[in-house]
């Protein structure tokens, strides 16, 4: 006995939106992926309970709102500022650097000061204000 059987309906699938979804995701996902390495410096902040730079042997900077610069309370300028950083910091690779605001400063004067300390290769800093 033979049985004829019907021949199969193909169903034919219409691609071209789902590769549209496809490339739309994987634009989105390249674009919101970030390939650079962000480099940041350790910065320790102050304690309730502790003072800072009690010791000795903490190089301490004062930042006052007109933009001078005091180093141990000596009025230094921008060069001397980067060549004092640069020849403590050879000495000691740990050398501990505290810097003070004083009322006024702006955040861009801190950030500043801060990527001077941090080019010079500064790693073990502190950043508190001055009452």
């Amino acid at each position: 006995m033979t049985i004829e059987r019907q021949p199969r309906k193909t169903i034919h699938m219409n691609l071209t939106s789902l590769v549209d979804i496809i490339f739309m995701l994987v634009i989105f996902f390249m674009m919101t992926t970030s390939f650079t390495a962000s480099e940041s410096m350790e910065l320790s902040l102050p304690n309730k309970n502790a003072t800072a730079s009690e010791g000795g042997d903490v190089m301490r900077i004062r930042i006052m709102a007109t933009g001078h610069v005091t180093i141990n309370d000596l009025y230094v300028d921008a060069q001397t500022l980067s060549d004092e950083l640069i020849e403590t910091i050879a000495r000691d690779a740990d050398a501990k650097i505290a810097i003070f605001s004083t009322p006024g400063v702006s955040v861009q004067q801190l950030v500043s000061l801060m990527d001077l300390v941090y080019l010079s290769g500064g790693r073990n800093v502190q950043v508190d204000k001055v009452v």
